[in-house]
């Protein structure tokens, strides 16, 4: 398979999903912009979060205005090296960081046993022979995964059926390279519009709604349709919010 970074990962898959134009303007031509600055936090806090986790795992017990520092501290170095596009005030989504770091380490972190952090994993599925990628924000030691994320509000029940394929790669990355262990699968989502009235919202993925044939069939089709060049535009009213709306006639009208 013609892949361009050489393998899959479910982030690559979800973007093929939605506009397979918008995966080759980012993946294959790799036109990049500024970004955005709820993902620009969603990054802020997994860094933070994996410094936290890799203490811990260390038998290091930082205090917690030691890690709201560190959130601090990594909002800064994060824009020196990355442009961001700020739709709201830089300073509402600092505040809206450091809340959701403190709802953190006061709502959630006293009952989490950390293994590893980050873990990045792979394998090539022999079925179709593509390499997949991923990393898993937090294994506990009873092996269940977690993947945390940071919204404005809580998940409906079809974003959640949206993102189910996510956990199932991590759950059939991590027993490729473990063994059959049948981790139980969690999304913890903290969510909020602003810097009060934090939420969270635990998500246990079933073992009845893990299907590796669909996982198959989903990579399967993506990676061939990638590997023939097949990058067609996926119109819909997300467009007006898409970061390439100025650029992609252009683009079309050569690769379709």
């Amino acid at each position: 398979m013609n892949l361009p970074r050489g393998y899959l990962s479910y982030n690559q898959i979800r973007l093929y999903q939605n506009c397979p134009l918008k995966y080759y303007l980012f993946y294959v031509k790799e036109i990049q912009f500024p970004i955005n600055d709820k993902i620009f936090l969603g990054i802020v806090f997994h860094a933070v979060l994996e410094y936290y986790f890799a203490k811990k795992i260390a038998g290091q017990e930082l205090e917690k205005f030691q890690i709201i520092d560190r959130f601090s501290d990594q909002f800064q170095s994060m824009e020196d090296e990355n442009p961001v596009m700020w739709e709201s005030a830089k300073g509402k989504i600092k505040d809206r960081g450091i809340a959701f770091t403190r709802y953190f380490l006061n709502e959630m972190a006293p009952s989490i046993e950390p293994l590893m952090t980050e873990k990045e994993l792979e394998t090539t599925i022999p079925e179709l022979g593509i390499k997949i990628k991923g990393v898993l924000d937090l294994v506990e030691q009873d092996f269940s995964i977690t993947d945390f994320k940071t919204t404005t509000a809580k998940w409906s029940k079809s974003r959640i059926s949206n993102s189910l394929l996510q956990m199932v790669i991590y759950k059939y990355l991590f027993e490729q390279n473990f063994g059959n262990v049948n981790p139980d699968l969690m999304y913890r989502i903290i969510y909020s519009k602003n810097a009060v009235g934090i939420r969270h919202q635990e998500v246990k993925i079933k073992s009845s709604d893990v299907s590796y044939d669909k996982m198959l069939k989903i990579i399967g089709y993506v990676a061939e349709n990638i590997s023939n060049g097949v990058f067609y535009e996926n119109t819909s009213y997300m467009c007006g919010f898409c970061e390439y709306k100025n650029i992609c006639k252009d683009y079309k009208k050569n690769i379709l």
